[in-house]
């Protein structure tokens, strides 16, 4: 495995390559990196693909965006990365978030790339707009109380909960730059977007994914109109973490 620094829209932007034959570009998830897809990497090399995963801005060893990007402005992001590494025709994965950005892209830029593969992909808001704006309202009120004496010592414990329970657990930890993509990025619906993806596409989930939830996939599913499901029984949302051979086998036999 090599890793690059390239410069793109002005950023400085680490990726992970290797591989050789047809080309994959796997988008991870939010707050991940290129690390939590190296097992996954790894396999597909065996298998003759040329593997590269960067590290989206914000995340691992990439720059944070200069301002608060919206899923068009990741969009715009894999465009030119993809330009700028010389990938054509490439296959494209996304899990979670960086399963969100694919789905944009693939409407934004359906010629860059002739496959799809979408990971326990982000993107079904349905009723989950009120409830993340009320979780981000009560975070900026809590940050309030929180500051008073009396309160300041149940701080750690109530946020830990209240962060697993709203599945947001990455927002504490992100700067303040990152925390306003993520408000803008979270609400931003793509179930119109699902007929439009004409392209191949393999969806990938875990039966007992809680982040997003395998009926997320059965909507993507039914809506691309050319799309194959595949369901890891028992396995959570990171199923490229707890079962990384499957999943590269999967794509492989896709991609093939």
């Amino acid at each position: 495995m090599e890793i690059k620094t390239i410069d793109v829209l002005d950023l400085k932007v680490s990726y992970s390559d290797m591989g050789n034959g047809k080309n994959i570009l796997i988008l991870h998830g939010w707050g991940a990196s290129h690390e939590s897809w190296l097992e996954v990497q790894k396999d597909l090399a065996e298998r003759g693909f040329r593997v590269i995963v960067p590290d989206l801005p914000g995340f691992g060893s990439s720059e944070e965006p200069k301002s608060p990007w919206g899923l068009k402005d990741y969009s715009e992001f894999v465009h030119e990365f993809s330009r700028v590494t010389g990938l054509d025709k490439f296959a494209l994965a996304g899990h979670s978030f960086g399963g969100r950005v694919a789905i944009d892209y693939s409407v934004r830029y359906p010629k860059d790339f002739r496959y799809l593969v979408l990971i326990s992909a982000a993107g079904i808001v349905r009723h989950k707009k009120a409830k993340i704006n009320g979780i981000l309202a009560f975070t900026k009120a809590g940050g309030f109380m929180f500051s008073l004496p009396i309160l300041s010592f149940t701080r750690p414990i109530v946020e830990k909960v209240w962060y697993k329970i709203s599945g947001l657990h990455d927002y504490p930890r992100a700067s303040k730059m990152m925390k306003a993509i993520m408000q803008r990025v979270l609400n931003e619906e793509l179930r119109s977007h699902l007929p439009n993806i004409l392209m191949p596409t393999l969806i990938l989930w875990g039966e007992k994914d809680l982040a997003t939830p395998l009926s997320d996939g059965i909507i993507i599913h039914e809506n691309v109109p050319t799309s194959y499901l595949h369901v890891f029984k028992g396995m959570p949302h990171a199923i490229n973490l707890k079962n990384p051979h499957g999943v590269a086998e999967k794509m492989a036999e896709f991609l093939a």
